[in-house]
């Protein structure tokens, strides 16, 4: 008679050596499917720039730089009124500065100059030509007036004023200091330092 093999019905013991063995197995097995699944593919294209962010709030004021260096004599406040030929015969000379009003005379400081044929330029008040001495009025307005008047009498009597240069500088611009060296009894020498025009 040949040998039977008895076959034991899978009972609850065997189902729980069975998971027992084989558990640590699956939970393995899902935790490397789960890293492949989450591991990093192929990198794609760049997607497209997003909108830009509000405008930060401004930042500390920086330190104050150095000096720079002095600019050029300006002469933006400084007029030259421009007048011809005229004889002084004794009686005073009248010239009207148009738009000068009497604020801005008592605010400035006014040089007057005159010429001969030569040309040489000589500053009022003073002596003219080596003959007669004149001195200058101002008569403040709305357009203000300066007067030549003769105050002595030479050789002469009369001088003709080929050219005349009435000069007006704010009294602030003479305080600055930049006139330290300037001899403003010197026609040529204001002229240059203000450029002022022919």
């Amino acid at each position: 008679m040949g040998q039977f093999i008895s076959i034991r019905p899978f009972t609850r013991m065997h189902h729980t050596l069975y998971f027992r063995i084989f558990r640590p197995a699956f939970l393995l097995l899902a935790l490397v499917s789960l890293f492949i699944a989450c591991s990093k593919g192929t990198e794609g294209p760049a997607g497209p720039v997003g909108p830009a962010g509000p405008t930060g709030p401004a930042g500390p004021a920086g330190p104050q730089g150095a000096a720079g260096p002095a600019g050029p004599t300006g002469n933006a406040n400084v007029m030259q009124f421009s007048f011809g030929s005229r004889t002084h015969t004794g009686s005073e000379q009248t010239y009207t500065l148009t738009g000068i009003t009497a604020d801005m005379i008592t605010k400035s400081a006014i040089f007057v100059y005159v010429s001969n044929t030569n040309p040489w330029w000589y500053p009022l008040p003073g002596i003219f030509n080596g003959t007669n001495e004149y001195r200058t009025n101002i008569r403040p307005s709305a357009n203000s007036v300066v007067a030549i008047v003769r105050v002595g009498t030479g050789s002469t009597t009369s001088d003709t004023f080929v050219n005349t240069r009435i000069v007006i500088i704010p009294a602030n611009d003479l305080r600055n200091g930049r006139q330290a060296a300037l001899d403003f009894n010197d026609y040529q020498a204001v002229k240059a330092f203000y450029k002022l025009p022919n």
